[in-house]
């Protein structure tokens, strides 16, 4: 006992001093941070007009670690908002009944897309294209769409305020229950009806957001459509904003044949992810895509474009091409950090840029029709009645006639370039770096 008592206090010691030293290694460093760091804590604890939690400063200066990184994904989540966060990917949840967008159109709040029927939601008056400004005591303008997301959801039976604003009235807070636990509904599918395409079995698929349960219900939705004589598919990811990597790579090994999905740049390396043991079907597809399809959504969709498996019809995504990994902090806490960049199969990056689909076709909010499905159907029924193949629809694209488009003028802008004498071309200047 006496033997054990000497060692735990020369391990309590050899502790104290490798964190003395790391300390003091890191004020010399960086003296003039951690002095102010110091005096900040001290002048916001004595002189701020009410006293405030020193550890809910220490924890807002724990988020600032993370916001220093200036990038819109890497952020910091307080162990209550990670639950919810992780509850969510794991795609069980408790829920309000409502859908969102995947992005936010304006900083300061996220639109109600739909409210379903029957749910906590539709009981407490909310409506589509209500906007909500705040939940609980957290400003949207402060959190990421995932966060808004992951806070509207949480523990069944917990109860939720959102502060919300609609056109024409004044804002208004409600308090709604989480009335359930569920199984996130990240993929419904079903037959479309034969108004949509007579006499045709078309099967519909659309998937929320990437879970990581999100591969085995798509595979499980998508074979029994295939039993049950699925002629054709629509694939709708139009607000999917991403998710599971994981799960996003199960998917596409039933839409693609083996082969790449993505190449992702890190720091100082290179990472491909292959897919593998891969079962796609043989039925012809269309993928739906718009503003909304965001992160995995993109890879997924981008991966069929590149490697021509169906065709994308819709409006440009969103452009978020980058990649965060998960930690679980000791605490419960949360980090997101932005590891790089990836590249679709074709070497393309489109962070900040989208994909443009290979029929391009807006949809008016308040239409009747929804015109992107009109043409998804009417591709598919151009190649189910013979008369057209995916190969051939897609070689006669408004995307293929575009990139033919600037071919040729990239040709003629290197002829009109050979024309030119070597002395009146003067030397291109040094980039700045």
């Amino acid at each position: 006992m006496r033997k054990l008592w000497r060692f735990l206090k020369n391990a309590a010691l050899f502790f104290c001093v490798v964190v003395t030293i790391g300390v003091v290694g890191f004020f010399l460093s960086y003296p003039r941070q951690c002095l102010d760091f110091v005096q900040v804590f001290y002048l916001l604890r004595q002189d701020f007009r009410q006293p405030l939690n020193a550890g809910q400063m220490l924890e807002g200066a724990v988020g600032g670690l993370a916001e220093a990184a200036d990038d819109h994904y890497t952020y910091y989540l307080p162990a209550e908002r990670n639950l919810a966060a992780v509850t969510y990917m794991q795609g069980l949840t408790g829920g309000i009944g409502v859908i969102v967008d995947s992005e936010k159109t304006q900083e300061d709040r996220l639109l109600i897309r739909e409210v379903k029927e029957g749910s906590a939601a539709a009981a407490a008056g909310l409506r589509a294209d209500d906007a909500i400004l705040r939940i609980d005591d957290h400003w949207v303008e402060d959190l990421t769409s995932d966060e808004v997301v992951a806070m509207v959801r949480g523990e069944p039976d917990t109860e939720v305020r959102l502060l919300i604003a609609r056109a024409g009235e004044d804002e208004r807070e409600y308090r709604l229950r989480r009335t359930y636990q569920i199984q996130v509904e990240t993929v419904q599918g079903g037959f479309l009806t034969d108004e949509y395409l007579p006499n045709r079995k078309v099967g519909y698929l659309a998937i929320d957001h990437f879970a990581q349960n999100s591969g085995a219900i798509f595979q499980e939705t998508l074979d029994a459509l295939l039993r049950e004589g699925a002629a054709a598919l629509v694939l709708d990811l139009r607000y999917n904003g991403g998710g599971d990597l994981g799960a996003t790579s199960e998917i596409a090994g039933r839409l693609l044949p083996n082969g790449p999905l993505l190449r992702l740049t890190l720091r100082e390396d290179e990472q491909e992810f292959i897919i593998s043991g891969a079962d796609p079907i043989t039925i012809p597809y269309v993928v739906l895509v718009n503003g909304g399809s965001a992160s995995a959504s993109e890879v997924l969709a981008g991966a069929i474009q590149d490697r021509a498996g169906g065709i994308l019809v819709g409006s440009r995504t969103y452009g978020k091409g980058s990649v965060q990994s998960v930690y679980r902090l000791l605490t419960g806490g949360g980090l997101r950090v932005t590891e790089g960049l990836y590249a679709l199969p074709g070497g393309r990056y489109i962070d900040g840029e989208g994909i443009l689909p290979d029929y391009p076709v807006e949809r008016e909010p308040d239409a009747d029709e929804d015109a992107q499905l009109t043409m998804a159907l009417s591709l598919l029924e151009e190649i189910l009645a013979g008369r057209e193949t995916v190969a051939t629809l897609l070689a006669a694209s408004p995307r293929a006639e575009s990139a033919d488009a600037a071919d040729a003028a990239d040709s003629l802008s290197v002829e009109s370039d050979d024309s030119l004498s070597v002395d009146s071309v003067e030397p291109a200047a040094e980039p700045a770096r």
